[in-house]
């Protein structure tokens, strides 16, 4: 399965060790021990709501503490990802801490929906960004899962038309930070075994 530095040589902004195992463990435990709740989908332009047939995870309501630290973390690097993909990024949406357990997923979809009808805040994603609490493995090892597999599509240009439905999935790894731009297909495989613990926000121009 491809790592993340199969993706950086694509021109993704990827760091390893972003957050480190401490860090990663303390999150962990916020978002245990948070109050839940369903995440949304866009309904329309101008609406969200739960459908656990697209969509089935749960988002954390963690603490403004666990927030600002990966904020601060986050501000750290816009710079950088700002160069890598030549954007005037000038901060982060709100942070999403997000729990797949065994049976979850998200299908396909696209971060950024166009268009003036469409809610400002999706059409101001310029910059999606993953950061992985915990990576894949032997979830009676630890704090591991199997499945859940971040993957991506549209990575390639053909000439055949055929680039946009070939899809790379992500060896994920605790710590680890991946950024995509806001348009690029993906999804979030079924969760096998274990539970999957993420953050997820975008960067704005």
């Amino acid at each position: 399965m491809p790592t993340a530095d199969f993706f950086a040589s694509l021109g993704l902004f990827t760091r390893r060790g972003f957050l480190d195992p401490d860090t990663c463990a303390r999150l962990r435990a916020e978002v245990k021990h948070a109050p839940a709740n369903p995440s949304t989908v866009r309904a329309d332009a101008r609406s969200y709501e739960v459908d656990r047939s697209t969509r089935s995870t749960a988002w954390a309501q963690v603490a403004d503490e666990a927030v600002e630290l990966v904020e601060a973390r986050l501000a750290s690097v816009l710079p950088e990802v700002a160069q890598q993909y030549d954007l005037p990024l000038t901060g982060v949406q709100r942070l999403q801490f997000l729990v797949y357990e065994q049976g979850d997923f998200f299908k396909p979809h696209r971060d950024r929906a166009e268009g003036d009808d469409e809610a400002s805040f999706s059409r101001a994603r310029a910059v999606a960004a993953v950061i992985f609490l915990n990576g894949e493995g032997d979830p009676t090892a630890g704090e591991a899962y199997r499945g859940g597999e971040l993957t991506l599509y549209g990575l390639f240009d053909r000439s055949d038309g055929e680039g946009e439905g070939l899809g790379f999935p992500l060896e994920a790894e605790e710590g680890l930070l991946i950024t995509f731009p806001a348009d690029v297909l993906h999804e979030v495989r079924l969760v096998e075994e274990g539970k999957r613990y993420t953050v997820v926000t975008w960067f704005v121009t």
